[in-house]
């Protein structure tokens, strides 16, 4: 083997020590989304308490994001059911205050378990489970919680987009409106839902290339990247939104 060989082995087998890949990726964007609805958009917030349901997202992507740094079943599990919240939340059937307050208490029970494992050194039912069981635990809980947060985008242009006309014109909260504001013409959230749609896919890809990865091998960046990418798309989407439709455009398409 000869010396470029060598550094490239070595290179493959050296840990990526921030593991920049679909968890960073997920966690920077939950902790940025929570900042830009607790601080920057604050007010309209106020003004208009369905837009709460931006702070579940947030805390969704959170605490999925950072899941991924926890190689544990029950934390991962509980991950996985805050990602379950995404749908429901994305339907507009229930009060998204109070859906925001119930994804703040999975969140702090994640955070309590996460603690208790790090503090005796030990994963809960990793002795009561096989190996092979507690690896493909690990890894396809995960991957089921990437899948429901792609379901962000579907709830909004399946379900939500095709019907939000009608109902507005009937009352302006018919239906899912009562929950949710009308965001058809919201730029953000169009660019917002299909680049977290191709990161959903690009994660995926990255998960099943390494496969269990045991052996802690770097990860792929490309996951992380494009959560960049869906951010900074996002943010110029609002820009682009603000000097043509503007913010208010709801008064003068559904007059």
């Amino acid at each position: 083997m000869n010396e470029k060989q060598e550094n490239q082995a070595k290179q493959e087998l050296k840990p990526n020590k921030f593991l920049n890949g679909p968890g960073f990726g997920l966690a920077f964007m939950g902790a940025f989304y929570l900042f830009w609805w607790l601080i920057i958009a604050f007010e309209e917030l106020l003004q208009d308490p369905r837009w709460a349901h931006n702070l579940a997202y947030a805390i969704i992507l959170l605490t999925v994001g950072l899941a991924f740094y926890q190689k544990s079943v029950v934390s991962r599990l509980i991950a996985m059911i805050q990602a379950f919240m995404l749908p429901i939340v994305g339907s507009g059937s229930f009060n998204t205050t109070i859906l925001s307050i119930i994804t703040i208490i999975i969140f702090a029970l994640w955070i309590i378990i996460v603690i208790l494992e790090k503090k005796k050194d030990k994963n809960f039912l990793e002795a009561k489970l096989q190996k092979r069981t507690w690896i493909w635990l690990n890894l396809h809980t995960l991957i089921l919680a990437w899948i429901l947060i792609a379901h962000m985008g579907l709830m909004f242009i399946i379900v939500r987009f095709p019907i939000e006309s009608q109902l507005y014109t009937y009352n302006p909260i018919a239906g899912y409106l009562v929950n949710l504001p009308p965001e058809s013409l919201e730029f953000g959230t169009w660019v917002f839902d299909i680049t977290l749609f191709i990161w959903a896919f690009i994660a995926i890809g990255e998960q099943f290339k390494l496969g269990y990865n045991v052996k802690n091998k770097p990860w792929p960046k490309y996951s992380f990247y494009m959560a960049m990418i869906c951010m900074g798309a996002s943010l110029i989407a609002l820009l682009i939104q603000q000097f043509t439709i503007g913010f208010d455009w709801v008064s003068t398409i559904y007059p």
